[in-house]
């Protein structure tokens, strides 16, 4: 379930503990930072293909959502050459803005690529693994 280099593998979960960071500190230029250009998101929540897209789907969770933690475990990690696949839990609180909470456990399963010495995010297909919602949790998204 890990294979390749201990430098390559701490280089990749070091992308996912910024991609959660970025999340949790509502920073969207550190967010795209772990996409490549062509980066694709696959799954439910919404699929998107490339900065322009990813950027708008990340306005699109934002303008309902006021907050959202958003911690990782890894589960995989397999490094070939410059491409890897790797897949993740997360554990999501997202508060609403018009009230209401929604916790999720989701799985990731990740394409990453190395450009320009740096592993980034090229496929992150995303499904809901547990949904505990609040009765009074308004997705709106």
């Amino acid at each position: 379930m890990f294979t390749g280099s201990a430098e390559d593998q701490l280089k990749i979960r070091e992308r996912i503990d910024s991609y959660c960071d970025a999340i949790c500190r509502t920073a969207l230029d550190d967010y795209l930072a772990c996409w490549t250009e062509d980066g694709t998101r696959l799954g439910e929540g919404g699929e998107c293909r490339g900065t322009a897209e990813l950027r708008a789907h990340w306005d699109g969770i934002w303008r309902v959502v006021s907050k959202m933690a958003f911690m990782a475990q890894i589960g995989a990690i397999e490094v070939t050459g410059d491409h890897a696949r790797a897949r993740s839990y997360c554990l999501e609180i997202l508060q609403f803005r018009v009230g209401g909470t929604r916790r999720l456990i989701g799985t990731y399963d990740d394409k990453l690529r190395r450009v320009d010495g740096e592993w980034l995010f090229s496929e992150r297909r995303y499904r809901i693994f547990l949904d505990e919602s609040s009765p009074d949790a308004k997705d709106e998204s």
